[in-house]
Order: C-alpha cells, then structure tokens, then sequence
C-alpha cells in the first residue's frame, strides 16, 4: 500500500522548492490567528468606544452635555442646556463629549464653625446637653458669635439647598454637588456674621431666632444669585445657646422675664374681664370715648370739644343699655328709676304744697292743724329719732336726733336695697 505525503502550501515569496520548516509553518498560523483575534478586539472596543457616548438622565436629575468644553443646547427639548430625565443616544463619547449629570434632590450642609469644641456639635439634638461650664473660650478651637449688643453666643447652622439651575452651577460652581460646600459653606458664614452683628443675644439665642434664621437665609440666597451659582437655599436651619459661663444667668433673666410676661397676660385677662363685666362687648368703645373727654379736659380744649367729648360718652352709654351691655346697663337703669323716682315725689310733693296754698286761703286754722299733726307724726315716727325729752311744766318738746353715722349709713343701705327691689319688681 502506497502511503502519499502531503504538504502545506508554501508561503508566498518563498522559492519553489524550499522546504518548509514545521516550527515556522505553526508560528505563522498562530500569529495569524493573533491578529484575527486583536482585529475583532480592535473592532469591539471602537464600537463600545462609539457607544459610550449614550448616557442616561435619572428621574430627579438633570442632565448637561459639554462639547469640546462648551455646553451644548437641548433643542429637542424646548430649548436650554438642560437634559431632561430619559435616554440619549446621539452624543459623542469622551472627550468630544463631556456628561454632566446633576441630582436634583435637597442636600444639607452642616456649620459647626460658631460652635464650642465638642464630639457632638454636629449631631447633638439639644446643645444645652453637651454645653460645658467653661470660664473661658479657647480661640481657634472654641467658636462663637458676636452678637451687635457686644456678646457672645454660639451656634450650630444647617443648610438645606438644591441645584436649581444646573447649567450655571456646572459653569460657574463645579462638576459635583460636592464643590458647591466649600462655597456655600463661606458664603453662609459670612451672611450669619452679619446678621447676628446687628441682634442682641436674646434675639439670637431666643426671643427673635426665627426672624434670624429667615434673615440669613435671605443674605445666603442674595450672594449665591449674584454669583449665579444655580443653587436655591431651601431652607436654613439654626440651634443656638449662650457660653457655658454666664448661661445660668441668662436662664435667669429669661424665667424674670417669662414672669413677667406671665402677671402681665394674666392683668389683662383680669383687665377685660372687668370691662366685659362693667360694659359687655361696648366696654372698649365706652373706654375710647372716655379717654378723649378726659385728655379734652386735661389739655383745656374749648367748652365746644369738651361738649362734643361728652355727648360721645352719653351716646356711648345710650347704645350699652339698649344692648345691656354689663353694669353699666344696670347702674343706668338703677339711675334712671331713682331719677323718675325723685321727680314722682318732688311733683307728689309740689301738688301737696298747692293743695295747702289753697285751704290755707280757706280755712287758715284747720290748715296749720293738719300741717302740725303731720309733722308730729313724722317726727314721732322717724326711726332715725330716738330719743325725746318732755319737760314738765313746759309747753315745749326737745328732741334728740341720733346722730350716729353707723346706724345712718345702715338706712341708706336699707333705703337702696328698697328701691332697686321696688325697680326691678320684687317685694320690698
């Protein structure tokens, strides 16, 4: 059986002929398959190169795109640097094409500059907790502020910010939300200088500290606008407290002045309770009216004012008793049923003069008789007169009129009880 050799087709530019060395032929093919196989690599890395150009933009955040250094327009988009959130396809990859993608959401910045030394200044809930009794501030490692009443108090500030404008915070900040914070942190110091420079310590540390807060927050904003950084303050954040030295005397003066607050809601209270009870819901413009006839007589206006004054008063009074507003309603009626009261006796009296006028002319003796038995009677009857002396031998009566002021003001009493049972329909 005949055995037939073959052989390998000869490299090309070799003579004919020449015998082809095994190790040789197994070197070419493998670099041969080398350079198939680095080919395909090439191939694959230029189109993963190609398409690293697609990014994609996250719901909450904005998307910036910045062509050979220059930020390139989304016109698909109703205009603007701005990529809204979605997938895109058409960009070219680094460094033709640079992404900036910046997250929309509420970011915090906290400040312990203003802040005692301490473990937990950043993260302590109440700063009265971690305040130390100390005698003095070590500067450089104790901070405070200085308030415009030339005291000291420190602070701890937080604040809360988010990207607003990412085209101008991209040109003008930086790539990252990070290289906003050492900015804004200078720029928010500085805004809490100068606000609390113009605050007394109570303001900063308690009476006024919201109003402090919005005031700086209103400075932070300004600076960061005029810098057109694209970065909207949210909100600012403040804990503030008085040295450890002197708090004790502060919390002092807080709880006189607490105090002091207190007594004086409670005068009030006290206050219109009486002038609701006096005048009902007319008490303030009965006290108005009042006050200007008072300040009329004090600064010697013209009997004119003044009258003008007074009938204010009178209407005033008028409109609380037809609404029966409190005492004054009362005291009115009570007044005005004595008034009809008085007149009721003085004319009952004025029509019995007349009708003595008359039977004096006719009959003079019986008349004065009759006034004489009258006068006895209320003379003998008068509970006021308790003491008569008869003398013997005498055509004479003395009496001794009880003048003791006690037993006097008891009848009067007794007299105006009378009268305001008989006003108001009740048995005397």
């Amino acid at each position: 059986m005949a055995i037939k050799h073959t052989h390998a087709p000869e490299p090309p530019g070799l003579p004919p002929g020449v015998p082809i060395d095994p190790a040789q032929e197994s070197l070419v093919r493998a670099l041969r398959a080398s350079f198939n196989i680095l080919r395909v690599l090439m191939i694959v890395l230029v189109v993963l190169y190609l398409c690293s150009g697609v990014f994609r933009v996250e719901p909450g955040q904005q998307g910036l795109v910045a062509r050979l250094g220059k930020l390139r327009e989304n016109s698909g988009e109703g205009g603007g640097y701005v990529f809204q959130p979605g997938w895109y396809f058409s960009m070219l990859p680094e460094p033709f094409d640079k992404k900036f993608v910046l997250t929309g959401q509420v970011q915090s910045l906290v400040i312990t500059t203003f802040m005692f030394n301490s473990d937990k200044a950043a993260t302590a809930k109440n700063l009265a907790d971690i305040l130390t009794p100390k005698e003095e501030l070590q500067p450089g490692v104790d901070g405070a502020m200085f308030t415009g009443d030339r005291n000291l108090s420190h602070g701890r500030w937080e604040v809360q910010y988010k990207i607003e404008d990412a085209a101008q915070f991209v040109q003008n900040v930086g790539a990252t939300p990070d290289d906003a914070q050492p900015l804004l942190q200078r720029l928010a110091e500085t805004a809490v200088v100068e606000e609390v420079g113009g605050r007394t310590v109570e303001e900063v540390t308690r009476t006024a500290l919201d109003n402090v807060r919005d005031d700086v927050q209103t400075r932070l904003q300004k600076a960061l606008s005029d810098l057109a950084t694209g970065i909207k303050v949210v909100q600012v954040l403040a804990s503030t407290i008085e040295p450890g030295a002197v708090r004790d005397a502060f919390l002092d003066v807080s709880r006189a002045e607490q105090e002091r607050l207190a007594l004086e809601r409670e005068a009030d209270e006290k206050a219109t309770e009486t002038l609701n009870r006096a005048a009902g819901d007319q008490y303030a413009q009965l006290l108005q009216a009042i006050q200007g006839y008072g300040a009329a007589q004090l600064s010697g206006s013209d009997e004119a004012t003044r009258n003008q004054r007074l009938a204010a008063v009178d209407a005033r009074l008028t409109e609380a008793e037809a609404k029966e507003a409190g005492q004054v309603a009362v005291r009115l009626r009570d007044a005005r049923a004595e008034a009809n009261e008085v007149r009721e006796r003085l004319r009952g009296e004025y029509e019995e003069f007349c009708r003595y006028v008359e039977q004096r002319t006719a009959r003079p003796r019986i008349t004065m008789l009759g006034l004489w038995n009258q006068m006895r009677g209320e003379i003998l009857g008068n509970v006021a007169n308790e003491i008569f002396f008869v003398p013997q031998h005498s055509d004479q009566i003395e009496i001794v009129i009880n003048r003791d002021q006690e037993r006097l003001r008891a009848l009067d009493e007794q007299r105006t009880l009378q009268r305001q049972r008989k006003a108001a329909g009740l048995p005397p």
